[in-house]
C-alpha cells in the first residue's frame, strides 16, 4: 500500500514540476495546448485584441480569393503583364489558418472557405502528394495541405491525408531506399527534401513533413520520424553528436547548439580561415530543430534539445530573425521574418515554457510579446507583408497573412494555457502542502523511515518551489498579482 502511495506520489511532483512555467522536466509528447476555441479564464486581457487582429486578417483573406477556382497564389509580371498562379501550399496555409482559429466553426460553412478546401482536393495527383502538378515542391505543399485537411475534418478526409502521408514517408531518404539512398552522400541519412525532380533533404522540408505526420496522427515510434532524428542531429552545430561535421576535411566545426539549413549549408554565409566552410545557425531552422525533436519523441532533457533551447534564450528577439548578419546587407536578418515567427510560436507552445529567462536577466512572455508584434504590425486592411525583406515570397500578403493567423492562434493558446496554470497553480501548491505534512506526520507515528520521509519531503517542497516561481514569473509578465485580476 505504501509503495502504491509512494508511486502516486512520484506522478504527482513529476507533474507539479513539468507544468510550471520556465521549468521543464523529461518527457516525449508535446506539452499539452489548450483549445482555440474562447474560454472564461481568457475573456478579458490580450485575447480579445488577438481575436480582433484574427477576424480582421480572415476578412482580408476572403476578399483576395481567387474566385475563379478558390485559391490563393501569386501573380507575377512578365512583359508588363500580370499573370496569377493558384498555389497548393499559400491555400493550404490559409485553410489551416482559419481552420485552426477560434472562428473555424463559422467560417467552415462560408462559399470562399469551402471553395479553397476544394481546390486542395482537385490538386491531389496519384501517387498521393498534394501539389501542383509539375510545379515541384510537393512535400512543402503536401504536408501544408495535410495539416490543413486534418484540421478541416480529419474524419471526412482519412483516406486524402492517409495517402498524403505515405508519399511524404516515400520522399524520405533512407539507405534502404532504391530510389532515394542516402548510401552515396550519407548526410542524406533520414532528411527529406521538396520533392519532384530537386530532392535533395533540408531542415526547413523536413521539419515541415516531421510536423504534418505527427499533426495527423503519426506516432512518434513511426520508423520515417525516428529515422529523422539522425538527419535532425546533423543540422545541429553541436560537436557532441554532430558527427558529419566531424568527418568533413573542409569544415570548420561550430558548436554553439543552434541548427542551420542542412547538414552542408547554411542560409548565413560567412567567411572562415583557411577556406574552409562554416555553416552558422540561425533562428528559423534553430526553433525548426527544437520542434521536430519535439515530435519526434525525443526527451525534453537530451542535450541536443537543451543546447538549442540554450540557444534561443540567448538570441531571443522578435525584431529580427536572429544569426544572419547585416555587414553587406541592412535587412538581411529581416530575411523569413514571417517563416519565423511561424516555427517559433509552434515551437514554443509544444516545448511547453511559458516564460524565457534570457542571459541578461529579463523574463519574457512570448506568446504575449509576439502577439503584441504582430499586431502591432497589422497594415489596415487586415493583411501583413513583410516591409523589410520580400525573400523567401515575403512580399505576398496572402502568404504572410496566413502565417500570422497561425501564429495568434498559437499565441492564442500558449495564453490559455497560461491561464489555467495560473488558476490552477494554488490548489497544486495546496496539495503539495498536505503531502508534506502527511509525511511529517507518518515520520512521527513511526510509519515512515526518517530517509524515505525527508525525501519526500524535500521533493514536495522542489516542486512547490518551482511552482511558486512559474506562478510569479507569469504573474509579473502579465502585469497580474492575484489570480482573478484582469489583465491588461
Amino acid at each position: 500500500m505504501k509503495s502504491m502511495r509512494n508511486l502516486l506520489f512520484f506522478a504527482f511532483v513529476l507533474a507539479a514540476i513539468a507544468s510550471c512555467g520556465g521549468v521543464t522536466v523529461g518527457g516525449t509528447e508535446p506539452a499539452a495546448v489548450s483549445p482555440a476555441a474562447p474560454e472564461s479564464a481568457v475573456k478579458e486581457g490580450p485575447v480579445p485584441a488577438i481575436d480582433s487582429s484574427i477576424e480582421r486578417a480572415i476578412a482580408y483573406l476572403a476578399s483576395a480569393q481567387n474566385k475563379d477556382d478558390g485559391s490563393y497564389g501569386v501573380t507575377s509580371t512578365e512583359d508588363g503583364k500580370e499573370e496569377y498562379i493558384g498555389d497548393v501550399g499559400i491555400t493550404g496555409l490559409v485553410v489551416a489558418a482559419i481552420a485552426q482559429s477560434p472562428f473555424a466553426e463559422r467560417e467552415a460553412s462560408k462559399e470562399y472557405f469551402q471553395k479553397a478546401v476544394k481546390y486542395l482536393l482537385d490538386n491531389v495527383q496519384p501517387n498521393g502528394a498534394i501539389s501542383n502538378a509539375g510545379k515541384g515542391l510537393d512535400n512543402y505543399r503536401t504536408s501544408i495541405a495535410i495539416m490543413a485537411l486534418q484540421a478541416v475534418d480529419a474524419k471526412k478526409y482519412a483516406d486524402t491525408i492517409k495517402k498524403a502521408q505515405d508519399f511524404i514517408k516515400s520522399i524520405q531518404f533512407t539507405a534502404a531506399s532504391e530510389k532515394l539512398s542516402s548510401k552515396d552522400n550519407p548526410a542524406y541519412e533520414g532528411g527529406i527534401g521538396y520533392g519532384g525532380s530537386f530532392v535533395r533533404p533540408d531542415l526547413s522540408n523536413t521539419q515541415m513533413a516531421i510536423e504534418a505526420l505527427r499533426e495527423s496522427g503519426v506516432d512518434a515510434s513511426d520508423e520515417t520520424i525516428k529515422g529523422a532524428i539522425k538527419f535532425l542531429q546533423r543540422c545541429q552545430n553541436l560537436t557532441e553528436t554532430n558527427d558529419y561535421d566531424q568527418t568533413q576535411a573542409d569544415v570548420a566545426p561550430l558548436n554553439d547548439g543552434g541548427a542551420r539549413y542542412s547538414p552542408y549549408e547554411s542560409k548565413v554565409t560567412v567567411k572562415t580561415a583557411e577556406s574552409k566552410k562554416s555553416f552558422p545557425s540561425y533562428g528559423s531552422m534553430t526553433y525548426a530543430f527544437l520542434k521536430s525533436m519535439i515530435y519526434a519523441g525525443v526527451d525534453r532533457t537530451d542535450p541536443r534539445v537543451r543546447a538549442a533551447y540554450r540557444w534561443i534564450l540567448q538570441n531571443y528577439d522578435l525584431d529580427r530573425n536572429p544569426g544572419f548578419t547585416t555587414e553587406t546587407d541592412k535587412n538581411a536578418d529581416k530575411q523569413g521574418l514571417y517563416y519565423y515567427y511561424h516555427t517559433m510560436s509552434k515551437a514554443l507552445l509544444i516545448f511547453g515554457d511559458h516564460v524565457l529567462k534570457t542571459p541578461d536577466g529579463k523574463l519574457h512572455n512570448w506568446g504575449l510579446e509576439l502577439s503584441r508584434k504582430l499586431i502591432s504590425r497589422q497594415d489596415k486592411d487586415g493583411s501583413w507583408v513583410n516591409n523589410f525583406e520580400e525573400r523567401w515570397f515575403e512580399g505576398n500578403p496572402q502568404l504572410v497573412t496566413a502565417y500570422s493567423i497561425a501564429v495568434l492562434d498559437n499565441c492564442r493558446k500558449e495564453l490559455a494555457n497560461q491561464d489555467e496554470y495560473i488558476n490552477k497553480t494554488p490548489d497544486k501548491i495546496a496539495e503539495l502542502e498536505e503531502v508534506i505534512k502527511h509525511a511529517r506526520e507518518e515520520m512521527a507515528d513511526g510509519d515512515m523511515t526518517k530517509e524515505q520521509g525527508e525525501k519526500e519531503i524535500a521533493d514536495a517542497q522542489q516542486a512547490i518551489d518551482s511552482l511558486k516561481q512559474g506562478l510569479k514569473d507569469l504573474q509579473e509578465t502579465r502585469g497580474i498579482t492575484e489570480p482573478g485580476d484582469k489583465q491588461p
